[in-house]
């Protein structure tokens, strides 16, 4: 079949769902052959990052529903990715921190979403990824409900 002209918006969204579905088969693969998944190996990163990371200050980093976090978290804690610790001025509230399994999961990084990401940004270039993802944090911003900046 010949690509017929969709014009600006459909072609951005023909793009959108090529990526998501690039993301949605990574993330299988990095299932099978890692253990995590797409969103469970960022969800690890960002906690080996922030050792000591709260769920909800992950949920908020990630832009993740609180609910979402959960999911991931208890598959992180089966794994032993990762282990919560008590708060130490609330009991209430848990600090995540990666555990010497998630740390090893955490640098090994051929066939992820994340290699990926690293060489084609090392291709792009700074100017064009700051581009990149002011469009697409615009566009999270707008599908979140959020009003567009003014730029």
């Amino acid at each position: 079949m010949t690509a017929r002209p969709l014009g600006d918006v459909l072609e951005f969204m023909r793009l959108l769902w090529a990526v998501e579905h690039g993301l949605q088969k990574t993330s299988k693969r990095m299932a099978r052959d890692l253990g995590l998944t797409g969103p469970q190996r960022l969800a690890l990163r960002v906690i080996a990052r922030f050792p000591g990371i709260s769920a909800g200050d992950l949920a908020a980093q990630l832009r993740l529903h609180p609910s979402t976090i959960t999911g991931v978290l208890f598959r992180l804690e089966k794994q032993r990715c990762i282990e919560r610790r008590a708060h130490a001025t609330d009991r209430r509230r848990a600090r995540l921190f990666a555990t010497p399994r998630g740390r090893q999961l955490n640098r090994r990084s051929t066939g992820t979403v994340e290699s990926a990401v690293k060489q084609l940004l090392a291709r792009v270039g700074t100017a064009r990824l700051s581009v990149a993802g002011d469009v697409l944090t615009q566009l999270a911003d707008a599908l979140d409900g959020r009003p567009l900046s003014e730029e």
